[in-house]
């Protein structure tokens, strides 16, 4: 899961960055943007024998999948759980592949890895499609037939997510399963009201929404279910955290010749006759630079690129690049989150705590908090994801200070910078401005701080339901914002998920990596194969096998590189 902010101060590793003569004039590749995404790409490019520059505006890679670090904790910005990473898993033969053989995933609880929080009592995830067929039908006896169905198109929704890297198996995996193929155009609401009238039962069906920040009126149906077909074999978190993964791949990129130029932002993608040629690199200590290359990939926001860094170049560009960037101003973003980071004076690893999220539901109304979201308001009952590192990772002891844990709880914010007392104008909460409040003043305003306790105090009240003593026991609490995403990561509106994944824009309605413009690819969560890291991770690896010779997707998938 991947959510909004990161609070980017007391970085994890010593960032170095580079000096004006560290940037070369030319290269195979320029990879616009150090996420998941980019940095698989990126890892396969150079194990191929392509040269290769990273340029990255942050002074750390990664993207969502980074750390940071306050005195005597460590927290996670965007990985708190991911599926398929077992020996065989889609996720493990990407990240094999791209040389990362040797990062270990610790399992969840196999009995409950996700526990859903109701109103008036708890429900827990098992691991496998029959555990919880069987738990669902001992909870909800009187709704056994719209259980087995749901959970049939789990199993079919499985069969898809095993042929999503590649459009035309997708395509013939969607025909194979004609429930999945009849509901894949409409909204998830439309499918769970067909399911059963069950409130509770709806939510416990829909109750990983804030992983993809829509309410089932919004999302897609293939978006519900895959998420929930996604862990639905079990969920695992990375031994030493998110930031692991990006390391890694920056080591492997680096040891492979290429460059991973830290603190540098692109200015603006180069045409010249009608092609992506290069990019124009501004950073503190390399002043402006060019880099020349016959492939662009960028892994930046997707409003951005077409926005911004092509924005002054399309009397350049061709006709379809121009139609790709009207239709991407259009693109609905998804709704933004809210995060707040803790630290609780209570040792749950201690008292055998298992290793488990919390999904909290203050209501069994799904759709209300997002609507005063999207009318600008802070939700008063946010519905949460509450994720306890601690638990998941045992082996690290600096999550907390000793006797403490480290826990996360996010929930769906407004994007809008006027719901947190912040001047529009001042704040272009679009996020095509690359320089919108780059040095963080909005910080300083009284408006803002107060609205960011408002809305740390209404993640606290969530919190309370899993853990009554939350307030007496904090020992570190800090919000982070839509705004702090924004600043940190260009993205539009302050969302981590890339464009809504609605039934208009997702699936193979999302942009996939070639455009229009010869030598302009695409990755990230904006594309096809959606958000979090196993969507940018099959986004890195569906650029890749378009830049190589061959089918270097196929190759991987099928466990042969």
């Amino acid at each position: 899961m991947t959510p909004a902010a990161s609070p980017a101060a007391h970085p994890a590793a010593d960032a170095s960055t580079p000096d004006a003569d560290d940037v070369p004039t030319e290269t195979d590749v320029v990879v616009v943007g150090a996420g998941i995404g980019g940095l698989v790409a990126a890892a396969l490019l150079a194990r191929e024998g392509q040269r290769v520059v990273v340029v990255e505006q942050h002074v750390i890679a990664g993207g969502n999948a980074t750390i940071f670090r306050r005195r005597g904790y460590e927290f996670d910005v965007g990985v708190h759980y991911i599926g398929e990473c077992h020996s065989g898993g889609v996720l493990s033969r990407v990240l094999r592949a791209a040389g990362l053989d040797d990062v270990v995933f610790e399992p969840l609880d196999a009995d409950g890895y996700d526990v859903h929080v109701l109103p008036d009592g708890r429900f827990a995830v098992p691991r496998g499609l029959e555990r919880f067929k069987e738990r669902l039908c001992a909870a909800f006896p009187r709704e056994q037939r719209g259980i087995r169905r749901y959970v049939a198109l789990l199993a079919a929704m499985r069969q898809v997510l095993g042929a999503w890297p590649r459009p035309l198996a997708t395509a013939a995996a969607l025909c194979r399963a004609p429930a999945l193929l009849r509901w894949q155009g409409r909204p998830f609401a439309a499918l769970l009201d067909d399911l059963t009238t069950d409130p509770a039962l709806k939510v416990i069906f829909a109750g990983q929404h804030v992983g993809y920040a829509l309410p089932p009126s919004r999302a897609s149906v293939l978006v519900g279910l895959g998420i929930a077909a996604h862990y639905v074999e079990g969920a695992w978190y990375p031994r030493g955290g998110g930031q692991v993964l990006s390391d890694r791949l920056v080591e492997e990129i680096e040891s492979r010749g290429g460059r991973v130029l830290l603190g540098c932002r692109v200015r603006r993608i180069l045409v010249q006759a009608g092609r992506a040629t290069g990019v124009a690199i501004e950073g503190r200590r390399t002043g402006s630079r060019q880099v020349r290359a016959p492939v662009i990939l960028s892994n930046a926001d997707l409003k951005h690129t077409l926005g911004d860094l092509l924005g002054g170049t399309q009397g350049t560009t061709t006709r379809g690049t121009a139609r790709l960037t009207r239709r991407a101003s259009r693109f609905d973003m998804a709704p933004a989150l809210g995060v707040a980071y803790l630290g609780l004076r209570q040792d749950l690893r201690a008292e055998g705590h298992p290793a488990c999220n919390y999904w909290v539901h203050p209501e069994l109304d799904l759709e209300r908090a997002y609507a005063q979201a999207a009318r600008g308001e802070l939700p008063d009952a946010p519905p949460l994801f509450v994720t306890i590192a601690s638990l998941k990772d045992p082996t690290h002891t600096g999550l907390a200070p000793p006797g403490v844990t480290n826990v996360q709880a996010m929930g769906v914010a407004p994007s809008a910078p006027a719901a947190w007392g912040v001047d529009a104008e001042a704040f272009d909460d679009t996020a095509t401005s690359d320089t919108a409040f780059a040095d963080g003043s909005y910080r300083r305003s009284s408006a803002y701080r107060d609205a960011k306790q408002r809305y740390g105090e209404s993640l606290l009240d969530g919190l309370v339901s899993v853990f009554p003593q939350a307030r007496e026991q904090l020992d570190h609490f800090e919000v982070a914002t839509p705004l702090t995403h924004t600043r940190y990561t260009s993205s539009a509106g302050g969302t981590g998920y890339g464009i809504a994944a609605t039934p208009e824009q997702f699936g193979l309605k999302r942009p996939g990596p070639v455009t229009p413009l010869p030598g302009l690819l695409l990755c990230g969560a904006s594309c096809r194969h959606g958000h979090g890291i196993h969507g940018a991770a099959l986004s890195g690896l569906d650029a890749a096998a378009r830049i190589l010779p061959g089918r270097l997707d196929r190759a991987v998938l099928h466990g042969e590189r």
